[in-house]
């Protein structure tokens, strides 16, 4: 579980994590950052804005789910293991800091299927969004670490905006609690993670400095 502490510690503006990623764009021609944290904090706003204004691409971890048949008491037991980290790793991980083509399928939840493989556009900047990026094999890799909290009043807000009736249960009856216990089995965020916190600001008008 997050605490209030780690969630109100100071935290970077958005233009401060731009110029971050422009220092470290210097010396890198293939810089991977991650963006984990708990869900409806923004995670998939806060990485299209970055890859907008510094001209990368966004792969998100919803596309790595594991399959349903596959989603055991078991499997859902082990932290993190509603992630398919393994294909994660193979198709995008290794290959994009390997300097390698990354060719990637991504999961239809609804239609329980993989979809046909397709190329990933060439970039200086690969942001993995979403949570569970921050497993062994993907965080080991990973040149920047980025964790974005929000308040529980804001995440459910916004849920509740968004979600059916039904939907937003089975958030606080299972991906919440996954989620909580990912976050508690691996220390997150650690050290290791530049510890953002949501807001409703604009994102600024320049780009990467």
């Amino acid at each position: 579980m997050i605490t209030d502490e780690k969630r109100h510690s100071a935290s970077p503006s958005l233009q401060e994590v731009l110029e971050i990623l422009s220092e470290r764009k210097k010396t890198s021609t293939r810089l991977f950052v991650t963006l984990d944290g708990p869900c409806a904090t923004g995670k998939t706003t806060l990485a299209r804005q970055l890859a907008e204004a510094c001209q990368g691409q966004v792969i998100h971890t919803d596309d790595f789910v594991i399959p349903h048949a596959r989603k055991t008491p078991e499997q859902l037991a082990i932290p993190g293991g509603n992630c398919d980290v393994d294909r994660l790793v193979r198709e995008v991980v290794l290959p994009y800091t390997q300097g390698k083509t990354v060719c990637y399928r991504r999961y239809d939840f609804r239609a329980d299927r993989l979809l046909p493989a397709e190329p990933l556009a060439e970039t200086g900047l690969l942001i993995l969004e979403g949570s569970y990026c921050n497993l062994p094999p993907i965080r080991e890799r990973a040149d920047l670490r980025l964790f974005l909290t929000a308040s529980r009043e804001t995440r459910v807000a916004r849920l509740r905006k968004r979600e059916s009736p039904a939907s937003l249960q089975r958030f606080f009856d299972l991906w919440i609690p996954l989620e909580d216990a990912y976050f508690d089995a691996f220390h997150l965020p650690d050290e290791g993670c530049l510890l953002l916190r949501s807001s409703e600001d604009p994102a600024p008008e320049s780009g990467c400095p």
